[in-house]
């Protein structure tokens, strides 16, 4: 019987590897769990032309938004495990735990493929609000607990999630109006009815470069390479807050090992071709890459990050 089991695994094996070595030979699918349009779905379009020339196969996207992300991440956690369905998605990913009592999925449901890209959040200060620096900021919230208010597209964003980072880290207490978007911030920012912002830097840099509002930092260790000029926390002292928000790609749990290195690779050398990364910075995200193992140690330190800042702060999905 152990003879016959031994077979019986071998023969399991030698059909994976022949499957592999024949990988792709029909169309691949990319999910992106958002509306057409956004950040998440331009990086997987531009991705998936990349894959198509580098495969000689059509790579579609798909869109599949609803339930904050949660009807399309569902979808790919449920899709064979044959490298035919690849989920591309953002932060959403690693706070939806913390964020619902009940999920669909979970994240071992998943194989990190490849950490895309990443992207800064900005604290921007509304014209009318008289403040010209985070120092001035956190001054005037310590002396006024819940005087000041800011704005982000959404609670429990990645924006959101990342002021409130700022806040815990340096003892404030700046209370959040949630916005349905970043178009209602960003109006709201413009018209002086909230005095602070935050939200991605490359929906704002028009509005930082014109003057129209007041970019008082990058909620991040380090400068973007978008806006060079626009301070970060660390400049300031403040090298324990890390706001990014990032893009990435991952399978269903169970992929073949082999087909995992396949469309690694693929998607390793479209991020490293000039005219792409060219692209990506003007849309105001860096390419990052590295390898698989690499990403999911990323997402593992987000999950824990994010699932503190929601528990302390007592935030809940709306």
């Amino acid at each position: 019987m152990k003879f016959i089991g031994r077979l019986i695994l071998i023969a399991m094996l030698t059909v994976t590897s022949v499957a592999a070595q024949d990988y792709p030979n029909k169309p691949i699918r990319i999910v992106v769990p958002y509306s057409p349009g956004g950040g998440t779905d331009t990086v997987a379009r531009l991705m998936a032309v990349r894959l198509s020339a580098a495969f000689g196969q059509s790579v579609v996207v798909e869109n599949k938004p609803g339930a904050s992300a949660n009807i399309g991440t569902e979808f790919v956690a449920r899709a064979p495990a044959d490298g035919y369905t690849v989920l591309i998605t953002a932060p959403n990913f690693t706070t939806s735990e913390a964020l619902y009592d009940k999920l669909p999925w979970r994240f071992d449901d998943f194989i990190p493929l490849i950490h895309l890209v990443r992207y800064a959040n900005v604290l921007v200060a509304a014209p009318n609000a008289q403040i010209a620096s985070v120092e001035q900021l956190i001054a005037r919230a310590k002396a006024s607990p819940g005087a000041l208010t800011f704005g982000s597209a959404g609670t429990g964003s990645n924006s959101h999630l990342a002021m409130e980072l700022l806040d815990q880290r340096t003892a404030v207490d700046i209370r959040h109006v949630p916005y349905k978007g970043s178009g209602p911030l960003k109006t709201d920012l413009l018209g002086g009815h909230i005095p602070l912002g935050v939200d991605g830097l490359g929906g704002l840099v028009d509005l930082i470069r014109s003057g129209n509002v007041k970019a008082l930092a990058v909620l991040a260790p380090k400068r973007a390479a978008l806006a060079p000029d626009v301070p970060s926390l660390g400049d300031m002292g403040i090298n324990d807050v890390d706001g990014n928000g990032w893009y990435g790609a991952l399978l269903p749990a169970g992929t073949p090992a082999a087909v995992v290195s396949r469309l690694h690779a693929a998607f390793a050398a479209a991020l490293q071709a000039p005219e792409m990364r060219e692209r990506l910075t003007t849309m105001g995200v860096e390419p990052v890459g590295g390898s698989s193992d690499e990403f999911r140690t990323y997402l593992m330190g987000e999950r824990r990050k994010w699932a503190q800042v929601i528990s302390t702060a007592k935030i809940k999905a709306d």
